[in-house]
């Protein structure tokens, strides 16, 4: 039993030392490659900070004021530091006459900052005769490199550290044998349960579960290890953190912009759509999004261009016609990204919906062309009576009378034109200022009324005028009496003799008001009921002409009472009547009030 007990001491001895040593060669070179790391990073910085120094001094052409800057330099960091010219001549060394020294072009820290802007090596020293850790940058002037800065310094830090290591290992090596009983179940714990957890958070890590730490006490190189996990973790956690928050502004960014994009990958495949691009081309990102683009732009010929810019990388901007969901005319920009080797490895094409634009270009063309005609007509009637009158029809009393009252009557049909022209203007432009005051509607109506009351009893029309009497709401009198004598001009205008027309006032529950202006005249026929507010639209030109109507009286109406804030509506019967409905908000915004 004793020799099995000595035995099994032994066993546990060898077990126990075998892991203690293992484990101790195992953090001596994390630690010494964690200190290489470290004192690497502190003489580049170093070395940066010295090339930056030289290079503001202009030391490069003084050495002598070199050699002492560079020597105080040394004191201060506690290192080596050796400046080099481009060629690799020495000018100043802080250990050594740089008189003596050979050309150092040809040291592998040299080379490779020359090559990769850092350069480090760690090796034997045959000018100190001992092991050196070397870390040189390049002394650059705007983007040409005039020379070398290198700062080395002693490796033996590091294998002192290690030699302790090793002595506090065979300290507890002899410990373990002395007291293995208790000692090694207490060490063992100490040892395993640290790794244990190093362990379960760098599984945690590798799983993306960044909120974990190694929760330990333990010291030396594994307690140095844990807090290194544990920083690592942290920054890792704040990286992804910053990453998805980038992801998420620049999704919010891509699905708040108006103009559509699509990035399409050089598999011709479609990597990206935001919102807009998905409601420009009626397709569903999520439904689309690895799959190859012609089966989204095939049809409005958005695939072709796709494909020509990944054939040929250059910039192209096309217009294209997209009929489903809705017919839009999109601006097309295409545009090749490329890696370093200046391959193609995509495409980013970016849609602006220019419906609008163009429905305006449209609707500005026929604004011209609808004016020029409408100012030809009484301008051709004024000449041409006027040439008749000087052409000898004045000695006609009753002939140069008749002309004049026409002359006269297109003058002043013109003068409507031009000035509800001016008005309009002014209104789409937002150049006409309205006075904001509280005012009795009802009493209002009543007043626009009798303007035109000797025109409806020319025609025997019956106006009904509201019953409500204090009705009031906040608006410009002039220009909302400008709404109502419109709307009720236009109602006895296309009613026909002995018909009606109806005027109802009322308060809504929105805390707003609504004017129903009704007549039993011809009706508007349906087609023509969604362009009755355009300007110069007339159902019937002849008509409107006779009846002295410029064509512009609706569109007036509209962007006034839009102006108030206010919408405007029309039903219309062909044959029994036209209704129109105005609603007004009883009280203005108080920012439009100021």
């Amino acid at each position: 039993m004793q020799k099995f007990r000595i035995r099994l001491n032994f066993v546990f001895l060898i077990i126990i030392g075998a892991l203690l040593l293992i484990l101790g060669i195992y953090f001596a070179k994390m630690l010494q490659s964690l200190y290489i790391d470290v004192l690497e990073e502190r003489l580049a910085t170093e070395a940066r900070i010295i090339a930056d120094d030289v290079q503001y001094a202009g030391l490069m052409t003084r050495t002598d004021l070199l050699q002492q800057r560079m020597k105080r330099f040394a004191d201060d960091i506690g290192a080596r530091i050796t400046v080099l010219d481009r060629q690799g001549d020495v000018l100043a060394d802080t250990e050594h006459d740089p008189a003596t020294l050979p050309n150092h072009a040809n040291r592998p820290e040299v080379r490779k900052a020359l090559e990769t802007g850092v350069g480090q090596a760690v090796r034997y020293s045959a000018t100190l005769h001992y092991d050196m850790m070397y870390v040189a940058v390049p002394l650059k002037q705007g983007q040409d490199i005039k020379g070398i800065v290198r700062a080395s310094i002693k490796v033996t830090r590091v294998q002192e550290t290690v030699k302790k290591l090793w002595m506090s290992l065979g300290g507890v090596l002899v410990f373990t044998l002395l007291l293995f009983g208790f000692i090694s179940t207490r060490i063992t714990k100490s040892i395993t349960q640290p790794i244990e957890e190093i362990t379960r958070v760098a599984r945690c890590i590798t799983r993306k579960e960044f909120k974990n730490r190694i929760r330990t006490n333990a010291k030396g190189e594994i307690g140095q290890l844990a807090q290194a996990i544990n920083f690592m973790a942290v920054s890792l956690e704040q990286q992804m953190s910053a990453i998805r928050e980038n992801e998420k502004r620049l999704e919010s960014i891509l699905n708040n912009m108006f103009s559509g994009m699509m990035l399409i990958s050089d598999t011709r495949r479609i990597a990206m759509m935001n919102t807009a691009a998905e409601q420009l081309l009626g397709y569903n990102a999520k439904d689309f999004l690895g799959h190859i683009h012609t089966e989204v732009g095939k049809n409005s010929g958005l695939s072709q261009l796709i494909d020509r810019c990944l054939e040929t990388g250059e910039k192209i901007r096309e217009e294209i016609h997209v009929y489903y969901p809705e017919e839009h005319i999109i601006d097309v920009n295409l545009g090749a990204y490329t890696n370093e080797e200046g391959e193609i490895k995509g495409v980013i094409v970016l849609l602006h919906d220019i419906t609008a634009i163009r429905r305006l270009e449209k609707m500005r063309s026929e604004f011209v062309a609808n004016v020029s005609h409408e100012l030809k007509t009484p301008i051709t009637s004024i000449k041409g009576f006027t040439e008749t009158l000087l052409d000898g029809a004045l000695e006609d009393p009753d002939i140069s009378r008749s002309f004049l009252t026409i002359i006269n009557e297109e003058s002043d049909r013109l003068n409507r034109l031009i000035t509800d022209i001016l008005d309009l203007s002014k209104i789409e432009q937002k150049k006409m200022l309205l006075k904001i005051e509280e005012l009795n509607f009802s009493k209002l109506i009543k007043e626009t009324v009798r303007i035109v009351r000797e025109e409806a009893r020319a025609k025997n029309i019956a106006i009904y005028l509201p019953t409500e009497e204090n009705i009031t709401l906040e608006a410009d009198r002039d220009r909302l009496q400008q709404i109502v004598l419109n709307l009720v001009s236009n109602a006895i205008t296309y009613t026909p003799e002995n018909g009606e027309v109806t005027i109802t006032l009322c308060e809504r529950e929105d805390k707003s008001v609504e004017m129903i202006v009704a007549d039993t005249g011809i009706g508007i026929p349906p087609e023509h009921l969604p362009r009755i507010f355009e300007r110069f639209y007339r159902v019937d030109k002849a008509r409107s002409r006779e009846s002295g109507g410029t064509g512009l009286g609706l569109a007036i109406v509209k962007h006034l009472v839009e102006s108030h804030h206010g919408t405007i509506h029309v039903e219309s019967q062909e044959g029994k009547g036209t209704t129109f409905t105005v609603i007004l908000p009883k009280y203005q915004p108080p920012k439009f009030l100021g």
